[in-house]
């Protein structure tokens, strides 16, 4: 499988579908100029919607990640690293924001971060 997306988290699919490959780019798991999955394909693979995967690839083009090649399908263009590092501080910020008005205690979120890093 080319990823996995989980349907119980409160992300949206096609979301989830757009940060994986962000992922796989900025991982070099997927080169500049190479071609992903057809919409068809992905959508079947992962168990989605055709119109689910549509959408991320429509939002992935229109953020000049990838690109429509007549006839081929997509392929990829690049990504900007320190657009998806500063997107994915944000999310963070977010998510820490929430935390903290549920009053989650800071020791316990460094602990998680520990943990997930695993003494990196």
């Amino acid at each position: 499988m080319w990823f996995y997306i989980d349907f119980h988290s409160h992300i949206p699919v096609y979301a989830q579908i757009k940060n994986k490959i962000k992922e796989k780019i900025a991982k070099k798991e997927i080169q500049k100029d190479e071609f992903i999955p057809s919409i068809r394909v992905l959508a079947k693979e992962i168990g989605v919607n055709l119109n689910t995967v549509a959408r991320a690839y429509r939002e992935l083009e229109q953020e000049g990640i990838i690109k429509s090649v007549r006839g081929s399908g997509y392929i990829v263009i690049g990504i900007d690293k320190d657009r998806l590092l500063n997107d994915k501080i944000e999310e963070f910020k977010k998510v820490v924001l929430s935390a903290k008005n549920l009053k989650i205690e800071k020791n316990k979120l460094l602990k998680v971060i520990d943990e997930i890093y695993g003494g990196e």
